[in-house]
């Protein structure tokens, strides 16, 4: 499983019983980190997560001066940025940022506010994702960019100038149409500082933005802030549950409403699973029934793949609307599970002139054994992984990027 040349072998479950802790969240983390680098003064983030969208984040905070103090899952930030930038004339500072959303496009935010010469070099996918409704706005700020859209390997992919200047701005307009991680980068870098923002084109994630400003409100109260569970994560053994057995998140103690995945606990209680929320934890059972259910993606656009493995295992037809956002993700999310429904042989239908896809589900068949070479889209690899433990097993590919988000999804299945 260490090498993302070979197929993992995954196993039909007969019944799925399990009682787990799960990571925080990488979302939380990555907005928490963003703060500290600003802040300084000790202030402390706790329960970080380990996903390599926060790895990378921390290791570029180390080549840009940032001193931090690292104790198990707590980081206490010693300094601050862009005060933390050594006096160099004309140095540059490479980066390797990873494939990561938040990483690549908060820490875009933050490094123009220096005054240094920095060089991002993604990886993946990353550099074929929407960034110029980002760096729009910063331009106005007088931050200097050179956008690499050649896909030339030899060059970096951004080249970020700053200082970004206040003195003639002090309201920016963001154009949020493609992500809401633009808003969301610019509210955090620019959070000790007199900017306002207006936030157009807001047609979907906007419970991500909400979740920026409480953390910000969180983070001032006590000079600190501790990560919640990650509800990404938590949605793959819940909708596994609901269709197989029974789950019991052991450190999910409240529901966090502003990760929008976490409106899949609704789904499954009105589909028909059991849901009971106690001291012990969050407990997921199969309910007698498993019914269809419809659901507006663009509320919450990274359930999408989660929300399709359950439309297949639900009785009934259900409807996914206002999917155009999916194809700005690490893949295209749309593109790629409609191959994976062709795949397994689920019923479907997509209308593109309405924007929604019909799956028309079964609570008793089964669907095929296969062998799945996805894009490597984390989400995309997980949600093949429980179809095929759910009903024929079969071989899966390029399982090592779960690392970006849940490094211990695979042994759920075990």
């Amino acid at each position: 499983m260490s090498s993302k040349n070979l197929p993992y072998k995954i196993k039909p479950l007969s019944f799925f019983d399990k009682e787990i802790n799960l990571p925080a969240s990488k979302s939380h983390s990555n907005r928490a980190l963003i703060l500290g680098a600003i802040r300084g003064a000790s202030f402390k983030v706790h329960n970080l997560s380990t996903s390599t969208d926060v790895t990378n984040l921390l290791n570029a905070f180390k080549k840009i001066g940032l001193s931090f103090l690292v104790n198990g899952t707590s980081v206490t930030f010693l300094n601050t940025f862009p005060e933390c930038e050594k006096s160099s004339d004309g140095e540059v500072i490479e980066l390797l940022t990873g494939d990561g959303g938040t990483t690549n496009r908060f820490l875009i935010a933050l490094l123009s506010r220096g005054k240094k010469e920095y060089h991002l070099r993604p990886s993946e996918k990353m550099n074929e994702r929407p960034i110029e409704d980002l760096l729009a706005p910063l331009k106005k700020l007088g931050v200097l960019f050179s956008h690499n859209t050649s896909n030339d390997p030899t060059q970096p992919w951004l080249k970020i100038k700053g200082p970004a200047s206040l003195y003639n701005t002090s309201k920016l307009e963001i154009d949020c149409s493609k992500s809401t991680q633009f808003a969301t980068a610019l509210m955090l870098a620019f959070s000790n500082r007199p900017l306002q923002f207006d936030f157009i084109n807001l047609h979907a994630s906007e419970m991500y933005i909400k979740m920026t400003s409480q953390v910000m409100k969180k983070s001032l109260e006590s000079n600190s802030y501790t990560v919640p569970v990650d509800f990404s994560s938590l949605g793959y053994p819940i909708a596994l549950a609901a269709v197989k057995g029974r789950v019991l998140i052991k450190n999910c103690l409240e529901i966090d409403t502003f990760q929008p995945d976490s409106q899949l606990i609704e789904i499954l209680k009105s589909s028909g699973a059991s849901r009971a929320l106690s001291i012990s934890g969050l407990e997921v059972k199969k309910g007698v029934h498993l019914k269809a259910f419809n659901f507006d993606v663009s509320k919450a656009p990274d359930l999408f793949p989660t929300l399709v493995f359950l439309a297949a295992h639900a009785e009934g037809v259900s409807v996914l609307s206002n999917l155009n956002i999916l194809k700005f993700k690490e893949s295209d999310r749309l593109k790629e599970m409609i191959s994976l429904m062709e795949i397994f042989g689920v019923e479907m239908n997509y209308n593109y002139t309405e924007d929604l896809i019909q799956i028309t589900g079964s609570t008793s068949k089964k669907y095929s054994q296969a062998i799945v070479k996805p894009a490597r889209d984390h989400r995309i690899v997980m949600s093949a992984a429980l179809f095929m433990a759910t009903n024929n097993g079969g071989e899966l590919y390029e399982m090592d990027c779960v690392e970006k988000s849940f490094p211990g999804f695979f042994s759920l299945l075990e």
